[in-house]
């Protein structure tokens, strides 16, 4: 404990700005896409609601098995007047893909095109299986 009290003592402007950098990384990743649901909030969102749930994977993920209700569309087709896209800009929309990773780069998009409600599936299907959920083969 003491070397580490030392070793922050004499490198206390690079700590600084580590830990700075971890801050606003932290910000940047959570203002990018949408807002973040876990499991239970996505169930009581489809349960009181009528979201528009798209799922972002292949086809072939997509058809092994995915969330109820669930359209599968392509990333690329996310924009208003595409004919798969049918939200408007009040239409509360979840987006799942299999990490979160791409949902939320694709939440992020929506968002620069007027979309005030967008969530997106923290963990995607990744976590809503762990999380003992059911999918529906399509």
């Amino acid at each position: 404990m003491n070397k580490f009290l030392v070793f922050l003592g004499d490198n206390f402007l690079a700590v600084l700005v580590l830990l700075s950098l971890i801050v606003i990384l932290i910000i940047y990743e959570r203002r990018k896409g949408g807002t973040k649901l876990d499991t239970s909030e996505m169930t009581r969102l489809i349960n009181k609601g009528d979201p528009l749930v798209y799922d972002l994977r292949s086809s072939a993920e997509y058809g092994a098995g995915s969330i109820a209700g669930a359209l599968n569309i392509q990333p690329s087709s996310l924009v208003k007047g595409d004919s798969l896209f049918k939200a408007t800009e009040e239409d509360c929309v979840i987006l799942i893909c299999s990490t979160g990773t791409n949902s939320s780069k694709a939440a992020g998009d929506l968002m620069k095109q007027g979309f005030t409600n967008v969530n997106v599936l923290s963990g995607g299907i990744m976590n809503w299986v762990q999380s003992g959920m059911p999918l529906v083969k399509n």
